[in-house]
């Protein structure tokens, strides 16, 4: 008997016993959302990124509190983003909207 007798239609390479229609089987669930599906994520580098709705709020009280030069904004900005970066592949808030 050779091995294509157990190889499913799914392409999953299933040990006997196991079958594509098992609602158990980690093939047949529902992935979690993930921040990089998120409408609101702005791409950054390598799988991190971050919530464009977070940045607008916390840009929006740090002008509030203090109006910045554009040089001034940009510095912000950055070491802003660099404190924020979220896993784009595994992160993701209630604010999900994919």
């Amino acid at each position: 008997m050779s091995m294509a007798y157990y190889e499913p239609g799914s392409g999953w390479n299933l040990p006997p016993g196991c079958f594509d229609d098992d609602p158990d089987a980690p093939w047949n669930q529902v992935d979690e959302p993930a921040c990089g599906d998120c409408a609101h994520c702005i791409e950054g580098c390598c799988d991190y990124g971050i919530c464009e709705l977070e940045f607008e709020e916390a840009f929006s009280a740090q002008e509030a509190k203090e109006p910045m030069a554009a040089w001034e904004a940009a510095k912000w900005a950055r070491d802003w983003i660099v404190e924020h970066y979220k896993d784009m592949q595994e992160d993701w808030c209630k604010r999900f909207d994919g």
